[in-house]
Parts: structure tokens; sequence; C-alpha cells
């Protein structure tokens, strides 16, 4: 069936356990081990995730015997933009390329736009139209992946929904077939019949960023972290998801790192660069913290 074969995303598990990193890299092992300084989670409140869905826990084992993607030399991340976009929506797509080539240490490719469906595959409702995630990953990604490209993800500023069931998702995506889709509409000020200011455009910024990693990171085969406060939790609501950190709890970063390779001190360095950058200052005095941490490590 198409809802068991796919991930569906309301926005957006993990326990150690056996294959030691790299023998010899003490911060390596310290910064994918080491929790000083992230929060573990407690019982979920009655509207939250991990309420409304019982998922299992991730193990490093379990998730490399799971043969999760992994890119090939020469393969990227693309990125496909479909719909209008205005010149302030298009520079958070620019900079959430940016952030997602550095947080996977792969090239990102923005592919050129598409256009939405002018007939079917959308409905009407009191907010205005949405569109339907099927139209994307049935008809629109399988003919535009690019050959070198490990995932092609589609963006649009157009509302969307899975199926008639839904009031609506940010976005979903198919595993199997390394295509997604995700909306960036609901994360701007404009949708909520609200004015934008310099503060709403650094939390539609953030927004953005933490769906574009959080779904990537499924693409990767990592799955919904159940016992951190971290940027693979899942999120049932937009006021769920910002409250949480963007940042990999050490089960998460040590999965990614095994898939791809990176140097992890390398890694915060360069997101602590783009955090100070585009003004999330909080981002990146969190990371200035843990490298101490992760420098000092014995």
């Amino acid at each position: 069936m198409r809802r068991l074969a796919r991930l569906a995303i309301l926005l957006f598990a993990t326990l150690a356990c056996g294959n030691e990193p790299v023998p010899g890299d003490r911060r390596l092992a310290f910064a994918t081990r080491d929790d000083a300084g992230f929060e573990k989670l407690g019982p979920p409140g009655p509207h939250a995730w991990r309420a409304r869905f019982k998922e299992r826990r991730q193990g490093f084992d379990a998730y490399v015997e799971s043969d999760p993607v992994r890119a090939q030399p020469g393969e990227v991340l693309a990125l496909l933009p479909v719909g209008p976009f205005s010149e302030k929506e298009r520079a958070v797509l620019d900079r959430t390329a940016e952030f997602a080539a550095i947080w996977f240490d792969l090239p990102v490719r923005t592919l050129e736009r598409a256009d939405l469906p002018e007939k079917g595959w959308h409905r009407e409702r009191t907010w205005g139209r949405q569109y339907e995630t099927g139209w994307f990953l049935d008809r629109l990604l399988p003919g535009r992946r690019p050959r070198e490209a490990v995932c092609t993800f589609a963006v649009t500023m157009a509302d969307l929904y899975p199926d008639e069931d839904w009031n609506y998702v940010f976005g979903e995506a198919s595993l199997r077939d390394r295509v997604g889709v995700w909306s960036f509409a609901r994360y701007f000020p404009g949708f909520w019949r609200q004015e934008a200011t310099k503060d709403s455009d650094t939390q539609a910024l953030r927004r953005a960023l933490m769906v574009v990693v959080h779904e990537m990171g499924h693409a990767f085969g990592i799955e919904h972290c159940q016992d951190y406060a971290c940027a693979m939790n899942g999120s049932n609501s937009l006021e769920e998801s910002d409250t949480q950190p963007l940042r990999l709890c050490p089960p998460c970063l040590r999965k990614l790192q095994w898939n791809r390779g990176f140097d992890v001190v390398a890694r915060y360095g360069k997101l602590a660069a783009f955090h100070r950058a585009n003004g999330l200052l909080p981002e990146a005095e969190w990371i200035a913290k843990r490298l101490d941490a992760i420098r000092a490590a014995k």
C-alpha cells in the first residue's frame, strides 16, 4: 500500500549499542557518545508526536543492518522548486540548500523550477488551495530525478495534504524511490495573515532548515529519535517542532557520521559559521560550547 511504503510527515529511535567509532579517534568517540548538554526526553504531552505514534527505537546496529542509503562518489542531493516563490522565500530555499550541504557533507544542486498542476490533484480549503503529495511523488519527481542524485526533494510554497483523512502535512517521502516533497508555506507569517518581522524571517529560516535536514535524515535511513531532544524527533505540530533543537543527539550523529564519514569537528565549525552568518545565535553558541568539550576530550 502507498501509505505503508511511505513516511508521512507532520513535521518531523535511537539507542547506541555495538560497533565502536574509528579506533583511536577520541574526539569522534566523545562526540557520538557523551551526552552532556543534551536533554533527555521525558513522557510526552497528550498531543505530542510520541503520544500519538508508538515507534520503535532504532539502535546503531539496527541502523547499519538496515542497509541505509549511502551516497556514492559524485552523487548529490537535488532540490526541485515547484510553483512560485517570492524573492524572500527563494532566499530561504537557497540558505537551506547551503545548510543541507554542510549538514550531510554533500553537494546540493537546485534544479530548474517546475509548475504546479493546473487541473486535479488539489482541493480548496477555507485558507486556500492544497495540493496532494501523491502528485509530487508519483507524477512529477520520478521523471525529474537527475541520474547523479542520491535523493531528490521537491520544495514548494503550496500547502500539502496526503489524502482526504488529513488536514495537512508539511511533507511526505518515499524512501524506496528516494524522492520526497515538503512545503514551506506554514513557516511564513503570511500564511497566518500576520505581518512579517525580522524575528519571523529568522524563525521561517530555522523552520525550513529543520524540516530539510529532518526529512533528508529519513532519506538516509535515520528513524525518529526516541531518547533525546534532537532534530530527528517526530513532531505533531508547528508548535512542537519549534521547541526542538537544530542539532543531532550523539546517537543520531553517530549514525550520520558512519554513513557519511565526515570530520565531526570540522562539520560543527561550518555549522556554527552558518548560524552566526544567518542570525541563529543560540545555535552558534551551543556549538561553540560543544566544540570546546569535544576538543578537550581525553
